[in-house]
């Protein structure tokens, strides 16, 4: 038996419910390894498409004894964590986690243990969290297991912290006064490579036991970083240097305007402070096959996300209650309920929706917006081309139907004159014990500050519309 085949290595990956994590785990599970993924809460899994794949444990990092039913049996394992949400003293946290960790995979006799930290010079003035990055690789090494790690800069893709920054702050701000501290360099990488780089380190022995610094092609200051992006985008955006703007201002905004909690903010802006760029290319050496990425490559492959189809259900998706969040350059509007029918019947009623029919509650305030639209320039309602029946690429109205999966799924993308991108989803869940989870989604990526004004003050109108929508379905599957 071949006991190097990745059939044969449970691999555990700790952070599994965050952005690396959960990139991470389906390109394992392509590749044939066991996965057993170590959370604080299971419900953070349960909707992701992989869960019914892997191994669950339930733990905390910081409680070294919640830890040792986790490494049973495992081969490799993933260092993904750390404990900057949880406010002051977070690096103490992370310290005590990075050393309970170390000695648990001593016990549980593990061959490696792969860590992604930040890259920076250590000998520069570099910020609490950079710091904190590294002591936590040097706590994980001071135990017997052999640690690969890899020292990243900033992490280019749709759902990554640093990039979600770059994106809302470059999207809403047509002028963005920055510290001189933005000057500094950094060799943003693409998500892409650093998933490339986490996978080869299994399966390449002599990488144990080294540090590795990765970065892109392309190194820039943090302000060229945003500017790149605004290009890409199409967006004109001033970015004038004012030596006395604190950091601390620019890290209360983010937590404003963007998906980063002001918790995470502060920690990531005050690591500006120095450079973040690879002195040491030993990484091209012993990682040849892997084919770095451009900055204005991984942005454009970031942009190519924005459809609903490439996220994951990450949120809560609480029962009888509308949920709202900004995420993966999306605002995200849904709610659910608990259906005692089957999906056949909720799907008959989603099929009707638009043409004559209407759609079902305040119609007249859809056939107001068709025709703001035709002034525009835009489609307008246009009805169907069938009331009876549905097929992917039909036309409803002023949508088009993306996605249809019978009795499961139905997904619309709008093809209004707006500011953005925006979609409908219907997602029909049966459930174990009989009746099903009926879901509804609506989704909308704003362009530029025009995108983002459209959502804010239409944002009433929206929720009080696909709300009343929402409940008119529910009641007409519960009737028929």
């Amino acid at each position: 038996m071949d006991t190097n085949s990745p059939s044969n290595k449970l691999v555990l990956v700790t952070g599994a419910s965050g952005y690396i994590g959960g990139r991470l785990i389906p390109l394992l599970i392509q590749r044939g390894y066991g996965v057993r993924c170590l959370v604080r809460d299971l419900a953070s899994l349960t909707n992701r498409t992989w869960f019914q794949q892997v191994e669950t444990a339930v733990g905390d990092v910081t409680v070294r004894k919640s830890l040792n039913q986790a490494m049973d049996g495992v081969t490799a394992a993933y260092y993904l964590v750390h404990s900057m949400v949880s406010g002051p003293g977070y690096d103490e946290r992370d310290i005590l986690a990075a050393r309970n960790f170390a000695a648990t995979a001593n016990l549980a006799g593990l061959e490696q243990i792969i860590y992604l930290g930040g890259l920076v010079n250590p000998a520069d003035n570099i910020g609490r969290h950079m710091r904190s990055r590294l002591m936590t690789g040097d706590t994980l090494r001071q135990g017997s297991v052999p640690v690969t790690e890899f020292r990243a800069s900033v992490i280019i893709g749709s759902g990554s912290i640093s990039f979600e920054m770059i994106r809302f702050l470059t999207e809403q701000l047509p002028i963005l006064v920055v510290p001189r501290s933005l000057d500094h360099r950094a060799q943003p990488i693409a998500i892409q490579n650093v998933l490339d780089y986490l996978l080869a380190a299994l399966e390449i022995p002599n990488c144990r036991g080294q540090t590795y610094e990765i970065g892109g092609t392309d190194v820039l200051s943090y302000i060229e970083i945003m500017q790149m992006y605004a290009r890409v985008r199409g967006l004109k955006r001033w970015m004038p240097i004012l030596p006395a703007f604190p950091l601390s201002l620019l890290a209360f905004g983010a937590g404003k305007l963007t998906p980063v909690p002001a918790s995470i903010t502060r920690p990531l802006i005050d690591g500006m402070r120095s450079d973040s760029v690879v002195n040491d290319e030993q990484a091209l050496q012993i990682f040849p096959s892997i084919a770095r990425l451009g900055y204005k490559e991984a942005i454009s492959a970031s942009l190519n996300q924005l459809n609903p189809a490439q996220i994951e259900p990450i949120w809560d998706n609480a029962l009888n209650s509308i949920k709202i969040i900004k995420h993966a350059g999306f605002f995200i509007l849904s709610q659910q309920i608990s259906l005692e029918v089957q999906p056949e019947v909720v799907y008959r009623v989603l099929i009707e929706l638009g043409g004559k029919r209407g759609w079902l509650y305040l119609n007249t305030l859809w056939q107001l917006r068709g025709v703001l639209d035709c002034l525009f320039g835009g489609p307008g309602m246009r009805g169907r081309r069938d009331e009876n029946y549905l097929r992917e690429g039909d036309i409803i109205d002023f949508y088009r139907v993306e996605t249809l999966e019978q009795n499961r799924m139905m997904r619309l993308r709008a093809e209004l004159k707006a500011p953005g991108s925006g979609w409908m989803d219907w997602h029909l869940k049966p459930k174990s014990n009989g009746g099903l989870l009926f879901s509804q989604v609506m989704y909308f990526a704003p362009k530029g500050l025009s995108g983002f004004l459209y959502w804010y003050v239409l944002y009433p109108v929206h929720r009080l519309v696909f709300s009343g929508l929402f409940k008119k379905l529910v009641y007409l599957a519960r009737q028929m």
